[in-house]
């Protein structure tokens, strides 16, 4: 059995990383009806990364790590 998701329904972007990253992980088979993004909205993402990484919302590699160790 298979799943067809429409990405385009799923706004948050965070939220449709999550569900491909579970499904993966899960090993369940799925296909996207995803439409390709526009340029504009592909700099508007940049824009908006650029943003939180300004603002010091990110996390580094060392800090992972290290959470990653306590699970």
């Amino acid at each position: 059995m298979e799943l067809i998701i429409d990405f385009d329904k799923i706004k948050d972007p965070s939220k449709r990383e999550w569900l491909i990253n579970s499904l993966k992980l899960m090993q369940i088979g799925f296909q996207t009806t995803e439409k390709p993004q526009t340029i504009a909205q592909y700099n508007k993402d940049l824009e908006k990364g650029n943003a939180e990484i300004d603002a010091g919302e990110f996390t580094t590699a060392s800090d992972l790590k290290a959470e990653a160790d306590k699970w």
